[in-house]
């Protein structure tokens, strides 16, 4: 049984964040449970790592009864993590909503797995993590929950929607052994980010950051002071000067 030793779970584990999040996290001594959809991918790295460094969890995070049964298999085996990094989310291409046919669908699809796909392990673990030595959960939110960029209304709605979440998970369980994290995200050299951003960050850069928030317990994370002093400046723009502004640069992209 592995109560609380050094065991972190991260989703999105296959690839980008998640995936050097795993690497770094395993380098510091944790064990990870890596969860994503791709079992392949998975017992591939817990092939790499051993899996006594690697546990593969394969998980629909856009399904809650699949969320709820993978931690049962983690619950029933004895395992508890300490630290949630719930970083799994629709972001880059996937996201991009067409301007000339508002779909419905692609904000349900965004929302199931970059806000339902986080909250529903909260719902999984709270009551167990509780009554063992508690745990902290951080989510990876993105910039564009401060403002939300043309073609982008589904994406930013997700974060900002889960920032909020957290916000107030905060405050609710202040004081308890549950806590929680919000990472701001600015560009991160992914697979899904398109074109050339300035002050791009790398995961392997960004993985060190978040470790290093979750362990200190930080509730407020904005890695990348340039893309959020920027978010902030477009929201007090006049909508007119915004527009062309962001659908000039994003043309080039």
């Amino acid at each position: 049984m592995m109560k609380n030793n050094k065991i972190a779970l991260v989703t999105g584990a296959s690839s980008g964040i998640g995936e050097a999040l795993s690497i770094e996290l395993i380098k510091q001594g944790f064990k990870v449970i890596g969860v994503a959809r791709s079992k392949e991918t998975l017992d591939l790295l817990q092939t790499r790592y051993g899996s006594e460094n690697f546990y593969s969890l394969p998980c629909d995070v856009s399904q809650l009864d699949t969320i709820q049964s993978a931690s049962i298999q983690l619950q029933r085996e004895g395992i508890y993590p300490s630290l949630f990094f719930l970083n799994a989310g629709v972001a880059g291409e996937i996201a991009i909503e067409d301007p000339h046919a508002f779909d419905i669908s692609k904000h349900q699809e965004v929302m199931a797995v970059n806000y339902f796909g986080v909250i529903g392990w909260i719902q999984a673990w709270e009551m167990t993590c509780k009554a063992h030595a508690g745990a902290h959960f951080m989510v990876t939110s993105s910039v564009n929950a401060i403002f939300a960029p043309p073609r982008g209304s589904a994406y930013a709605a997700s974060k900002a929607a889960i920032s909020k979440a957290f916000e107030g998970l905060t405050l609710t369980y202040y004081g308890t052994n549950l806590s929680f994290s919000t990472v701001y995200a600015g560009p991160v050299a992914t697979k899904g980010l398109k074109g050339t951003v300035p002050f791009t960050w790398q995961p392997e850069r960004m993985a060190k950051y978040m470790i290093k928030c979750a362990l200190q317990k930080k509730s407020h994370c904005e890695p990348s002071l340039f893309h959020s002093v920027m978010a902030h400046v477009f929201r007090k723009l006049p909508t007119k000067w915004a527009s062309k502004i962001l659908n000039e640069i994003f043309s080039k992209l």
